[in-house]
């Protein structure tokens, strides 16, 4: 099984990895939103991926800025946005990341509610930029991220 490692990560939309229909995750004044490569501030389309204890990753936004924020959402329910976490998000909110079992290259992951049947998606709502919701759990490769690794000083 693949596993990620802590770090600083890009995270693209799987089904356009490396291709024109690429989005990225972007953190933004208006919260967490895709965007294409390029179309924001390099900084804000690089996310701290932190390892739990028990599994688990806390998405930190962004990721080189302390405090961080957290890659989060209010309740884990089905259709609920997904957010920049409040800074006194304590403990950080974790996530579920697996390899898909399709097995491409790059890895294609999802990215899951910890104990919920829900993912992160893109929202297939017509707003713009496009915003992240939680949406119930698949195999779906339109809903999986690609995580590339970003070299740090």
């Amino acid at each position: 099984m693949e596993t990620l490692k802590s770090g600083v990560y890009r995270i693209v939309s799987w089904s356009g990895a490396g291709g024109p229909e690429a989005r990225v995750l972007t953190a933004g004044e208006d919260g967490v939103t895709v965007t294409a490569p390029g179309g924001a501030p390099e900084r804000a389309q690089e996310f701290r991926v932190e390892v739990g204890e028990d599994g688990g990753y806390a998405i930190q936004i962004p990721a080189r800025i302390f405090p961080s924020r957290s890659l989060s959402y209010k309740e884990p329910e089905k259709g609920e946005r997904v957010i920049m976490g409040p800074l006194s998000d304590f403990p950080t909110r974790e996530w579920k990341i697996e390899p898909a079992p399709q097995r491409p290259l790059p890895i294609p992951y999802f990215i899951r509610v910890p104990d919920k049947d829900l993912q992160l998606a893109v929202s297939p709502k017509m707003i713009f930029p496009p915003e992240l919701e939680l949406v119930p759990s698949d195999f779906d490769l339109q809903n999986a991220w690609a995580l590339e690794w970003v070299e740090t000083d």
